[in-house]
């Protein structure tokens, strides 16, 4: 009996927040053409409803989120209640500055990284198999 292929494997669901529609629309047709199950939604609300409703393994958070419904939510929030649904969720925070504290406090949170926008699609792609590697690698300690 064959072992199961890799690509036999479901791929993670990814959710993407980015309050942009060019933006969110690129990232999730360069991940769905690479064969990822991505949603994608333009705030936080709607975000919190996708991670209360469903699974994510992977959310890619656009920090500079706007209010919604008068109540201001940053990205790091939205991450933090993701993580409160799905602990073990990795995180992408996509700021479109670069400022030296958003590493330091990226490098605090687990299966976490930074990217400063525009985020070039290999670029993407490349991180997110990074991030998969690191969960299967944590997976297969904790199975030990």
């Amino acid at each position: 009996m064959r072992e199961t292929e890799p690509s036999a494997v479901q791929p993670i669901q990814i959710l993407v927040v980015d309050a942009y529609r060019h933006s969110r629309e690129g990232l999730s047709d360069s991940l769905r053409a690479s064969g990822y199950r991505v949603d994608a939604v333009a705030g936080s609300w709607e975000a919190i409803q996708k991670a209360k409703d469903g699974q994510v393994g992977l959310a890619i958070i656009d920090l500079d989120l706007p209010p919604a419904h008068g109540v201001v939510m940053t990205g790091w929030d939205l991450a933090r209640i993701i993580r409160a649904f799905h602990p073990d969720a990795a995180l992408i925070l996509v700021a479109a500055e670069w400022q030296p504290q958003l590493r330091v406090r990226t490098e605090a949170l687990p299966r976490a990284r930074l990217v400063e926008k525009p985020i070039r699609p290999g670029e993407l792609r490349a991180l997110v198999k990074a991030l998969e590697r690191e969960s299967a690698s944590g997976q297969a300690r904790e199975q030990r």
